[in-house]
């Protein structure tokens, strides 16, 4: 357990951004909640009720507050080898557990805004078998566990699935998100809905399915369709896995979705077991003496983008031992980078990762752009693609279940970068890409 614990150090919380002066002003505003306007008989027992009220408030804002202040404490003893049942998320940034002693749950989610850490949205999780809080303040009082479930990414399936839950799902976004073999079968019988995505979401679809949560993808890129489902009275469950800086902290939010199906346990447990694994194979590459030069991405019109390269996989390269040459540069909308920038240097780059997902050789790549020759990756055949593990429809597993495998992701890597360090390792996400005909044939 301690090699787990030492590498948590930077895993510091930060889950309240709220001042906690403002959550008192809530507090206090809150308790005009309770009284009729222009009423005052029965004061005394809306007096009581009102102190009784602020008694709860002030309990969850000390719960919030001291999960932020505490959290440089927390993240020392945990490094020293300390009790960690004292903190259940190490190294996820967007959302916060907390156990009230009334049997309920408080999440916070770290909703951003634009590329920024935004407001916090909370859920108060009540067991079906629990009365609500009489004061749940601005929560969203989520009954658990849950019975049905929209989702958008195969990720989100995956987890579910994982969690022993996938007859709770009721609706996906389609299939061009989710790879599943069979929720396309189910889709394809009719027993799943098809909801749509983020700008295209078919809300009369959902109001017809009226799930206890849909648990929607949250981006970098700003939206008002999120506003949208709560007018409309759905319970939107924001899911930001792909805005983590570290690939354990994207896994990790299998104890988000865990807490709302009371598999707490089970997620924990399952986390702990690919934590393990991966920081077993992170001490493969901690002697390097050189870490060779990587881009991600492809040119798509007029312009060089890095999607897919989410901040927790660019961690990931660092981890195997890879300089990312992009790292550092500025992106609009998140992953959109200057051609020249990229282009320059992609004729530097001793690998190239994760390029136009349907190409499957050398020969493919230049038929979407010729400039490619020119890249040194390219005439050294050092360009590896991460769609070589494909379910039976032939769509990509990647996505939507490589992120719960990060070990085997950061082994594919390492021997990629340094294949002398995994010598007898076999690629399961990642294909070589080799020529089909001679390159000098295609570069002339």
């Amino acid at each position: 357990m301690p090699n787990l614990l030492r590498y948590r150090e930077f895993a510091v919380d930060h889950y309240s951004g709220i001042p906690c002066t403002l959550h008192l002003r809530h507090a206090r505003q809150s308790l005009n909640l309770g009284k009729s306007k222009g009423a005052k008989a029965g004061g005394s027992m809306n007096r009581y009720r009102r102190v009784a009220a602020f008694r709860m408030v002030i309990l969850l804002v000390v719960i919030v507050c001291f999960s932020s202040c505490a959290g440089k404490e927390n993240a020392s003893s945990v490094e020293e080898g300390g009790d960690r049942h004292g903190r259940n998320v190490f190294y996820a940034e967007r959302f916060s557990i907390t156990r009230l002693d009334d049997g309920s749950t408080l999440i916070q989610v770290k909703v951003p805004k634009g590329e920024r850490i935004g407001i916090e949205y909370t859920y108060l999780l009540v067991p079906d078998d629990k009365a609500v809080p009489e004061y749940s303040g601005d929560a969203r009082v989520i009954r658990t566990p849950l019975k049905s479930v929209t989702c958008e990414t195969g990720f989100q399936v995956t987890l579910i699935g994982m969690l022993d839950s996938f007859d709770a799902i009721k609706g996906v976004s389609g299939k061009r998100r989710v790879g599943h073999d069979r929720v396309h079968r189910m889709i394809d019988k009719g027993e799943l809905a098809v909801t749509g995505f983020m700008r295209g979401l078919n809300m009369e679809t959902l109001l017809k399915l009226d799930p206890d949560l849909s648990f929607v993808n949250v981006t970098s890129v700003s939206t008002d369709i999120f506003e949208e489902m709560i007018a409309y009275g759905l319970k939107p469950g924001f899911f930001c896995a792909s805005l983590e800086k570290h690939p354990l902290g994207a896994l990790e939010w299998i104890k988000f979705v865990g807490a709302f199906f009371e598999k707490d346990s089970l997620a924990a447990a399952i986390f702990e077991e690919k934590e393990q694994a991966y920081l077993d194979v992170l001490k493969t590459v901690r002697d390097i003496d050189r870490k060779p030069s990587v881009i991600a991405g492809y040119s798509r019109k007029g312009a060089w983008s890095t999607m897919g390269s989410s901040r927790w996989f660019v961690a990931m390269l660092d981890h195997a031992g890879g300089d990312y040459l992009f790292k550092g540069q500025k992106l609009d909308r998140g992953h959109i980078l200057s051609h020249e920038v990229a282009m320059d240097a992609g004729m530097q780059a001793d690998f190239w990762v994760n390029t136009h997902f349907r190409v499957t050789d050398l020969d493919g790549l230049l038929q979407e752009d010729e400039r490619y020759g020119l890249f040194q990756c390219f005439r050294n055949r050092t360009v590896y693609n991460n769609n070589n593990y494909r379910f039976d429809n032939g769509r990509n597993r990647f996505w939507d279940e490589g992120m719960t495998e990060p070990h085997l992701l950061l082994e594919d890597l390492i021997s990629i970068f340094h294949p002398d360090l995994l010598p007898d390792h076999t690629l399961k996400y990642y294909r070589h890409l080799q020529k089909s005909v001679p390159v000098s044939e295609k570069t002339q």
